[in-house]
């Protein structure tokens, strides 16, 4: 048992490489909810409105790209940031704004849809990751992919 709780000590020891921790100057997120208080709101979150949170491509034949922007405004109070968006699948390219949209502005999340191997119905999500209040938003599209034979 003691050798054991002797390696445990000389791993957490090597993991760290006895280093003062460094200082990072992030914006930090605050989160103040509490068991007694889950519904505390952070002062640095804000609320992003889209013009439209959905999209139908309609049908395009295999092998096309198609691409839809998703415009939006900061209308909260406190500046916009966007850490990533994540996608269902490699088809799908977004590109978003990677400095903070100030209360007010407005910016947009391009996403490409390459639909080289699909087929069929296709409904696919972009969930984008900010500072606001739920954590994130969900952008949904759907498009038929019709495959024409070869001959």
């Amino acid at each position: 048992m003691k050798s054991i709780f002797l390696s445990s000590i000389i791993l957490l020891a090597c993991a760290c490489n006895n280093q003062p921790s460094k200082k990072v100057d992030v914006d930090m997120i605050e989160n103040p909810a509490t068991a007694s208080n889950p519904n505390a709101e952070s002062t640095n979150t804000t609320e992003m409105t889209f013009e439209s949170l959905e999209h139908n491509f309609g049908d395009i034949l295999e092998g096309q790209s198609v691409e839809k922007t998703y415009n939006f405004t900061n209308t909260g109070k406190n500046p916009l940031l966007i850490d990533r968006c994540d996608v269902t699948c490699g088809c799908t390219v977004p590109s978003y704004p990677k400095t903070p949209i100030a209360p007010g502005e407005k910016g947009s999340i391009k996403v490409v849809f390459n639909s080289s191997g699909k087929s069929g119905v296709n409904n696919k999500t972009v969930t984008v990751f900010a500072n606001v209040k739920d954590g994130n938003i969900v952008l949904k599209f759907t498009v038929n992919v019709i495959v024409v034979p070869q001959k």
